[in-house]
């Protein structure tokens, strides 16, 4: 089983280590940019082939209070595609997952219909880029790869998505980590749990994170949830990410 972290309501620490600051990036990067223009060299996908480019994390990329960890992009992400000109941010043009952002109180209560008057433009996702480092979040996948369909990646990808997403942590040095799915859960714990056991922990006020494993010489704080959208839990999702956030405030 996973190591559940004890402590207080919003009492809870990231583990470092080592170094002068516990700060290792992993996989030889020394910037976000270095890392972002790699990634279209993936071997292990087709995604440039299809012509997609893989996406990008975004949001607050210094000490970010969360980083919200999706499983992968798919074609529906507008700034996936090879066309697209401009920035690209996860989660993008997802109306339904900003609501629930939005509902959960990690976001202004008026980003959807904010967003729902724009078109998809590079200077809706700007507004994403904006709300998100203003709310202290940084939004990420585990694989960045572009899937076509709605599988969940396995194999090499998530060999390779480890590697980038361990790297991405160590330069962003986030305070706390979601992961939104088991996937990314397994990714970064190499654990198990069941999510409605989790659920039931959140309306009983005992929902607590579990210790990541090693990224560098730092463990960190990862809160397991539902995915948000489509294949995931919606309303389970708000929930639980409202009990982090009230965890935040305390």
């Amino acid at each position: 089983m996973p190591r559940r972290l004890q402590g207080g309501k919003g009492v809870i620490e990231v583990f470092d280590v080592g170094g002068e600051s516990g700060h290792v990036p992993a996989g030889g990067f020394q910037s976000l940019a270095e890392l972002n223009a790699s990634l279209d060299s993936c071997a292990a996908c087709t995604t440039v082939g299809y012509g997609y480019r893989h996406v990008t994390g975004g949001g607050c990329t210094e000490r970010p209070a969360l980083m919200l960890v999706f499983i992968n992009p798919t074609p529906r992400n507008i700034t996936a595609h090879a066309g697209w000109d401009g920035i690209r941010f996860p989660m993008a043009g997802k109306g339904p997952f900003w609501r629930i952002l939005a509902r959960a109180g990690l976001v202004s209560r008026n980003l959807p219909e904010r967003l729902a008057a724009l078109e998809p433009t590079p200077e809706m996702i700007e507004l994403l880029r904006e709300e998100t480092r203003r709310c202290g979040l940084y939004l990420t996948n585990a694989v960045k790869c572009v899937d076509g369909g709605s599988l969940v990646p396995a194999g090499e990808r998530l060999e390779v998505g480890w590697r980038v997403l361990q790297a991405e942590i160590a330069l962003v040095r986030p305070q706390r980590i979601v992961a939104c799915g088991l996937m990314p859960f397994r990714m970064l714990t190499g654990h198990d749990v069941r999510l409605a056991d989790e659920l039931w922990r959140a309306r009983n006020s005992s929902y607590l994170p579990y210790e990541s494993r090693l990224i560098g010489d730092t463990a960190y704080p990862v809160y397991p949830c539902y995915f948000p959208t489509g294949r995931g839990n919606p309303s389970g999702a708000a929930e639980l990410l409202k009990a982090i956030q009230e965890q935040l405030l305390h």
